[in-house]
């Protein structure tokens, strides 16, 4: 008979945190004092740049461009209802918080009938974007044949860049934030209406400007505020700048990427937007909602338009 390598290993458990005090004990001091002083700045950091990121220069040209905060009418394209508020939320709320002469518009492309609830969950995201601020008129979610949510079948990206244009129409839309190609969670779904967007952005002479939300490795994904300094790195003279200078005009280095964080308030918001969707709400969404750095803040790209091409 085989031993049992698991339950010998488990045994020796409570033999090995015995000798953790020990351990810890031969540390010296000194050490001590700098690893307490490390986790004080680790912590006191991303604080502090999500204070200045949303209090204090959040509204400022070279971190958010002109072309979404001086937007009329602004539309977010997803795949599924919650996508809103479990990626978007503070670029949804950055935008419409600061301007309200900005119409928010919410394209879903699918109503998440994955499971069979499908109508249960459009019903709840008219919900979530009551709380976001979009109006009821302009949270659409669609149900249409060749876009049914899964997890394995690539959208027909033509039918999605039609869909997507009849609303910019329709809307008088003048500025888009959707997915980048990694689609935040590497859903096939995402990806799709991704290199729609992406497509109809490069191709069409009139398609509005378009931002993609930027997808992070996954260790990055899930630490709050902790990636905040590295998202911001290459915001940091911006910043600087922002603080010293004030500008709400358009800057040579500006236009190009945005960095978006949520106020306390905000944050509160995109909670009570999640908690529309209660077929979704499962503990690790619980979880999703206090850890997942896409509910605290945004860092966005411009996608290639039509202009950037060489005539």
């Amino acid at each position: 008979m085989l031993p049992n390598k698991p339950a010998q290993l488990l045994g020796k458990v409570p033999q090995l945190l015995s000798k953790v005090p020990q351990l810890l004990s031969k540390v010296p001091r000194r050490a001590w004092r700098w690893l307490v002083r490390i986790a004080l700045l680790a912590l006191v950091i991303p604080l502090l740049l999500q204070w200045i990121i949303a209090y204090l220069v959040g509204d400022d040209a070279r971190i958010l461009p002109p072309q979404l905060l001086a937007a009329k009418n602004l539309l977010i394209v997803t795949a599924h209802p919650d996508d809103e508020c479990l990626f978007f939320s503070p670029s949804i709320l950055g935008v419409l918080d600061r301007n309200k002469a900005v119409t928010g518009g919410l394209l879903v492309m699918s109503t998440g009938n994955n499971y069979g609830i499908g109508e249960t969950r459009r019903q709840e995201l008219l919900g979530s974007c009551k709380a976001l601020g979009i109006l009821e008129k302009r949270c659409v979610a669609l149900d249409d044949a060749a876009l049914q949510d899964s997890p394995t079948v690539w959208w027909d990206t033509a039918l999605i860049e039609s869909i997507v244009d009849k609303h910019v129409k329709k809307w008088e839309i003048d500025a888009i934030i959707t997915f980048d190609e990694g689609g935040v969670s590497g859903h096939i779904n995402h990806r799709a209406v991704s290199a729609a967007v992406s497509n109809y952005a490069l191709k069409n002479p009139n398609a509005p400007v378009a931002f993609a939300l930027t997808t992070t490795a996954l260790p990055r994904k899930y630490t709050i505020l902790g990636d905040l300094p590295l998202t911001a790195l290459p915001f940091f003279w911006r910043i600087l700048a922002a603080l010293t200078f004030p500008t709400s005009t358009a800057t040579t280095n500006g236009g190009e990427r945005a960095l978006v964080a949520n106020t306390w308030h905000r944050y509160l918001l995109t909670r009570d937007a999640f908690a529309q969707h209660s077929s979704q709400y499962t503990w690790d969404r619980h979880l999703y909602m206090v850890v997942s750095r896409y509910v605290w803040f945004n860092d966005l790209k411009r996608l290639p338009t039509n202009a950037d091409q060489p005539q």
